[in-house]
Parts: C-alpha cells; structure tokens; sequence
C-alpha cells in the first residue's frame, strides 16, 4: 500500500514537470522545438538548407552574399553567393526557391535554398529592387529603380517575357501585390503605380506624399501603407477608390512597415532617423520609438509578431525588437551594409520562430 501512495505521488510529480517543462518550451521564440533540439539541428550537416528550418535571408549588398540567419538559435548558420549588390528576396510557396534581386549587376538570382546555390541570374533592366512572385508560383515581377518598366520572368523558363511600361520618366522602385494587384512606388515622382497583372498593364496611377518607400498591402488587400521618407510619415490609402484614409507622423526618414495580422500595429523603420517607430493604428498614436539602429532598414517578423527584425545597414547587424518591451533584445552581425529580410518558413513547421 505504502509502495502504491509512492508510485501515485511520483506519477503526479512527473506530470507537473511535464507540464512546466510544455510551458516553458512554449514561453521561448520557438515553441515545439527546445533549445537541445535547436542545437541538434544546428550541428546536424546542412542544417541551413533544410526545408524544415526557419529562417531569415538577408541580402548583403557589400558582400555579394545572402546571410542565413537561424531564428531559433539567432546565429548565422550559412551564406549562398549571389550576384552583385543584392537587395531584397522573395520566396515561392514552398520555400524550396527564392529569388534575389542584384542592383549592381542588373540581375535576378533564382537560388535553391535546399542546395544553397544559385541555379541562375537573369539580367533584367538598371538596378532592380523590388520584387514580387505569382501565387502560382510561375511568373516574377521586378522593379528597376534606373528605368520606367516592370519586368515579368518566367521562373520555370527563368528569362524575361514581358515588360510593362509605367510611363516616361517613371522609376520604379518597391512594389507589393495582392491577388492580381501590384502596387509599385515611384520614389522621383511620388506615386504609386496600380498594375493589373491580368492584363499586365497600368491601371491607374496614386499621387502620395514625398519620397515614397517600401509600400506594403494590408492582409484583405483594402488598405495600401506608404511610407514617405522626406515627409517622415506613415500615408494610409483605400485601395478600392485611392482615397487617403488617414497620414500618421512616424519617423525620420521614414522606409518600410510591417503590419500586424490583426492590424492594430505597425512598425516603421527610418534608415536617415537610425530609429523605428511602434503605432497604434487604431489611436494613430506612437506607442515607442527605438533609437539607435544605425541606418534601419527593412523590418521583418517573426511568425508570432512578439519580434521585429531589422537590418543596420550602417552597422551590419540585424537588431531584434521585443515587442512587449519595445526594446533592442540583441544584435547580430550579418555581413557589410545588410539590405532586405525576408523570413523563410513552411506553415506548421518550426513551431511558433
């Protein structure tokens, strides 16, 4: 009898460890995955180029690389040689391509990001930025700052097929999409092009603030986020009419905005104010500014939105962001003046980073 009373007690024992322990995996970046289990994988050959790993990709302009970095275990875990002075980089669905925009050689990388090699560069027009992939996949759309067009790729032919003229003395510069929309920033002439890429052509035409950067589309495709860099401002846009909504005060040199899902929250970067700025977009209120990130770039987060991720082109680092305490949890050095983050990540896998 006594025996049994142990055996309960240590059965009971053993549960509320098990649970403390779920908690605690649960409290940490990347629930579903301990800090034994990150190791293993770290150390494990070819970690980097594992589909299963989630990841940032950052574009080392300087360096002519793209920087792997291993949220779980915030380390650099690898690097894939592009072409040169890489910008941004977009993903296919399944996260076995990616695709990389290269300003000084005028071309598109196609990578393997399981081999991570580069398997082609595209030469497009001068000085490609942005870019922007089909949903299925098959058709590529890029921005070149030193010309008036967007170029269309055909990822599986990986060649050019088409451009699109946004008009005489147009430069394009960023561009985002949703469903068969894409808007595209004009920085010279502060507009944002509205392309339809069913039929591959200009729609129409929104005249924004001063120096419009890294526009962003709103998850339901409603709303359009320009920020405006001389302006310091974040402008928000109705997509459907291209009546503005509202204009809130941001940041020195305002460049790119991530917004939350719910779309309560957005934080901007300003690569001239070497700051970001945290607002409510429901009370259109600053909550935090973060200074000290020299050259802040572009953002990105991590799939819980407890973290923002920033690229320091001005001190090679990334800066992550608590966004409970609105401070600078660590930095990490990636490589001479990081560009663009992109996060690459397999829905359901890797837990919660």
């Amino acid at each position: 009898m006594q025996t049994r009373q142990t055996s309960n007690a240590g059965q009971r024992w053993l549960m509320y460890w098990g649970l403390w322990g779920l908690l605690a995996t649960l409290l940490t970046s990347c629930a579903l995955e301990t800090k034994e289990e990150a190791e293993k994988r770290l150390n494990d050959s070819g970690s980097a180029g594992k589909l299963t790993s989630v990841q940032f990709y950052v574009p080392v302009e300087n360096e002519n690389k793209i920087t792997i970095v291993d949220i779980a275990d915030a380390s650099v875990v690898g690097e894939i040689e592009v072409g040169e002075g890489p910008m941004n980089t977009v993903f296919s669905s399944t996260m076995r391509q990616a695709y990389v925009t290269n300003h000084l050689s005028s071309t598109v990388s196609f990578i393997d990001t399981m081999n991570l090699k580069q398997t082609a560069e595209v030469e497009v027009g001068p000085m490609p930025h942005g870019l922007v992939l089909s949903a299925d996949n098959k058709t590529l759309y890029v921005a070149t700052i030193a010309d008036q067009y967007l170029y269309v790729l055909d990822t599986q032919k990986a060649e050019v097929t088409q451009t699109i003229d946004m008009g005489e003395g147009a430069k394009t510069n960023y561009i985002t999409s949703y469903g068969k929309t894409i808007y595209v920033s004009d920085h010279e002439n502060d507009k944002v092009y509205i392309v339809d890429t069913t039929t591959n052509s200009l729609e129409r035409t929104l005249s924004t603030g001063s120096l419009p950067r890294a526009v962003k589309v709103s998850g339901d495709g409603s709303k359009l986020y320009v920020p405006t860099a001389n302006d310091g401002n974040l402008e928000i846009y109705d997509t459907a009419t291209g009546e503005q909504l509202s204009v809130i005060a941001a940041v020195e040199g305002a460049t790119d905005v991530v917004i939350t899902e719910d779309e309560s929250i957005a934080v901007i970067s300003g690569v001239e104010g070497n700051s970001l700025a945290i607002i409510d977009l429901k009370e259109e209120q600053t909550l935090a500014i973060v200074e000290d990130l020299p050259g802040a770039k572009h953002l990105a987060f991590n799939r819980l939105e407890n973290r923002v991720y920033v690229t320091l082109s001005e001190s090679d680092e990334i800066a992550v962001i608590d966004m409970a305490s609105y401070k600078v949890e660590y930095k990490l050095k990636v490589g001479v003046r990081p560009h663009g983050i992109q996060i690459k990540a397999l829905p359901g896998i890797g837990g919660s980073c």
